[in-house]
């Protein structure tokens, strides 16, 4: 069975501090050897989803004989920055990096010196990657967009035209941007005319999503799904759809993630589609290659890693009514 990362939440919980190091200095640096591989993870920002990466990375960490240290930039670039160079100072081997904006990965790497960086959680360009130095693990955005896709030309292949509602993450953050293209791609590719009748960036909140749908509908404006870019924000929709009165079976529902919440809407026939993130096999990927890299090998033959040795990619999968149960708490 399937987990989501939030099922891990009330086991171990780090700190919410600026800087949090968790097993002493890091040491001299030079090539880690053995599984005393000094990790530190500079995250994006505190809170339940970066903590929960954050706990997860710590117990991956600990399995492998890694030392493990944290620390919550709060979105801020100039804190982000001090971070890294404060932990490189001290001798870390490898960093988990989740940007806390894509464009300041040259910034970052300037910081981290000569220390390998294993980038998470927020994708920097192709050209900042370098093979078995600078690797990205994730899952490709793009296919979760594309299963989107697929799930609604599959329930609406009848539909010469179909009406669609998107329902972004943050403008620019590499989530956003590659669910929507494949989302957008795939839908132009049927042939099939495709009118986007509301689309806008809800920074993957519900209370948001739920704000813009409430304010769509009150145009009458004739809608046939909504895909949105997480399944915090598909939940939003439905909420707003449903105080509006819209029978939600007129209306397909489409998140990602196979979050809890967006797990059980489905299990209520309320949304109908989402995507599973695999949280946990990322992150167990990202303390694997983070250790090699540490010992300064390659990371060929690790599951998911593309041949030009920048990438590591743990396939999405799909979840409807049909399999749900799987991945529901």
């Amino acid at each position: 069975m399937k987990k989501d990362y939030k099922k891990k939440l009330g086991t171990v919980f780090l700190p919410v501090a600026a800087v949090v190091l968790l097993l002493g200095g890091c040491r001299e640096r030079d090539a880690a050897t053995g599984n005393n591989a000094k990790i530190y993870y500079a995250a994006i920002e505190s809170g339940d989803y970066y903590e929960g990466w954050a706990s997860q990375l710590q117990e991956q960490a600990k399995k492998q004989g890694c030392d493990f240290a944290v620390g919550y930039a709060e979105k801020s670039v100039e804190t982000q920055d001090a971070q890294v160079k404060s932990a490189v100072s001290k001798g870390c081997d490898v960093l988990l990096c989740g940007l806390v904006s894509a464009d300041i990965a040259t910034e970052i790497k300037a910081a981290a010196g000569d220390v390998p960086i294993v980038f998470i959680n927020q994708a920097p360009d192709d050209v900042q990657l370098e093979k078995d130095y600078y690797v990205y693990v994730a899952s490709d955005e793009y296919m979760a967009g594309r299963y989107q896709a697929e799930y609604i030309l599959d329930k609406l292949g009848g539909k010469d035209e179909i009406n669609v509602v998107i329902l972004k993450g943050p403008k620019g953050a590499s989530g956003a941007v590659g669910r929507t293209n494949g989302l957008k791609q795939t839908l132009k590719a049927s042939g099939k005319k495709i009118n986007y009748v509301f689309e806008d960036n809800a920074d993957w909140s519900e209370d948001t999503a739920r704000e813009m749908m409430e304010m769509f509908l009150k145009t009458g404006r004739a809608v046939d799904c909504v895909a949105a870019n997480n399944d915090d924000m598909a939940c939003g929709a439905v909420k707003a759809f449903e105080e509006a009165g819209v029978d939600l079976g007129s209306v397909l529902f489409l998140g990602v993630d196979a979050s809890a919440k967006g797990c059980q809407s489905i299990a209520d026939n309320k949304m109908d589609f989402t995507v599973y993130q695999p949280m946990s096999e990322q992150i167990s990927a990202a303390v694997e290659v983070a250790q090699k890299l540490a010992e300064r090998k390659s990371v060929e033959g690790i599951k998911g890693a593309a041949k030009d040795g920048k990438y590591i990619l743990v396939p999405f999968e799909k979840v409807d009514a049909q399999n749900v149960a799987q991945y529901a708490n």
